[in-house]
């Protein structure tokens, strides 16, 4: 039989480095305490030697300069065009290692995401805007149609006034009934 351990598994993962090899091994060194990580977490999670290979494959940009260089002058991923200038902005910082190559992953991600949705963002802008010319066209057919019943009054009221004036005249002019 083998001996208890005397602590706790999670206290012994928790105070060594969470650091994965791309084989798959874990770091079995204590974590570095003087590290503070940069992507907000509230504990270091690395030992020393990580941390320093952390902080030197990522330098220190400020982000405000970063989201400048990647966005450029796009003002909206609304174009497969605006999309692609992102793209190779990330490329470009990506090659100066001014971005880690995780984030670039994930902001390409959102990229792809975005070109998938391109699509469908043109299909619901084209159905709005038949919606708009069927509603333009059906205001137009309502005002001829309000126009035509005008116009018809207007004749059948013309044609009334001229039927009422020559039964008159006809009235004065027929010799038979003047004797």
């Amino acid at each position: 039989m083998s001996p208890k351990l005397s602590t706790p598994l999670s206290t012994t993962v928790d105070s060594h480095c969470q650091h994965i090899s791309p084989k798959g091994n874990r770091c079995h060194m204590l974590i570095d305490q003087n590290h503070r990580p940069a992507n907000g977490a509230a504990r270091p999670t690395l030992c020393a030697y990580h941390a320093d290979r952390l902080r030197a494959s990522v330098p220190v940009v400020d982000p405000e300069v970063l989201a400048a260089d990647l966005l450029g002058e796009i003002n909206d991923f609304s174009t497969a065009g605006s999309v692609n200038l992102f793209l190779g902005n990330l490329v470009k910082q990506l090659a100066r290692k001014r971005i880690a190559r995780r984030d670039a992953i994930a902001l390409a991600y959102i990229s792809q995401l975005l070109l998938n949705s391109l699509p469908a963002l043109e299909r619901e802008l084209e159905a709005e805007n038949e919606a708009e010319e069927e509603a333009e066209e059906e205001a137009e057919n309502v005002e001829f149609a309000r126009r035509l019943r005008q116009r018809s009054r207007e004749l059948a009221a013309l044609g009334a006034k001229q039927s009422t004036g020559s039964a008159a005249e006809q009235g004065n002019d027929d010799p038979r009934r003047a004797a």
